[in-house]
């Protein structure tokens, strides 16, 4: 027999071994003892060894193995490829689905606070109407209280926060009117008219200056 093979691991040379027997390859192995307990498995190497006239059958036989062992190899590599190419792509999706519902988010919130915007610019008017009405009310209990100077007061600061504002002037005649300040109310009154032509404007008006006319018959 001759040295076919040498395995620095007794179990590679056994595995060798057990492959060939099963194709009906006479074969044995030499060293094997020394390389298990010599100590120096690399420098006592397993021989496998074969019948001269089986050698090329034998050669044939184990470097089959070999490339289907580098096949399955192979062939497991990109088995792998692709389940990394896999979980690659489905980590693009998770990302892409991450993206699209960071989106909706920001878009649901912007509205949102485009809505909460719009509703306390909605109702600012409101509670400045209603703040204002609060004040016109503050002045007609001072009117009430008969404290001319307190009412004066409030008609003029609401007046100068809406000078366009008819009833203001008109307040303020009123007032006048009460402390018999005919004048002034005139002129309160005239300005009400210019900025709101009403009838009851109107009648106010005519009827201050008709007092005036008698005041000044005296």
């Amino acid at each position: 027999m001759i040295t076919l093979r040498t395995y620095a691991s007794p179990i590679e040379a056994g595995m060798a071994k057990s492959m060939l027997e099963a194709h009906q390859i006479s074969c044995a192995l030499a060293d094997e003892n020394a390389n298990a307990y010599g100590g120096a498995p690399f420098a006592m190497p397993v021989r496998l060894l074969v019948n001269e006239d089986q050698v090329d059958a034998a050669k044939e036989i184990l470097e089959d193995a070999e490339k289907l062992a580098n096949s399955d190899a192979a062939g497991n590599e990109s088995s792998v490829k692709d389940t990394v190419a896999d979980i690659l792509d489905e980590l693009k999706k998770l990302r892409s689905k991450v993206e699209t519902n960071t989106a909706l988010v920001v878009l649901l919130l912007a509205g949102l606070a485009f809505f909460v915007f719009i509703v306390l610019k909605s109702s600012a008017p409101a509670r400045s109407h209603q703040s204002q009405t609060e004040t016109w009310r503050s002045a007609s209990a001072a009117m009430d209280d008969m404290d001319y100077d307190k009412a004066t007061e409030i008609a003029q600061r609401l007046t100068a926060k809406n000078p366009t504002y008819y009833y203001g002037y008109s307040y303020l005649g009123y007032i006048a009117l009460e402390r018999n300040h005919l004048k002034e109310a005139e002129g309160y009154f005239a300005r009400a008219y210019e900025l709101f032509p009403s009838s009851e404007n109107e009648q106010r008006l005519q009827a201050v200056r008709k007092r005036l006319e008698i005041e000044h018959a005296r």
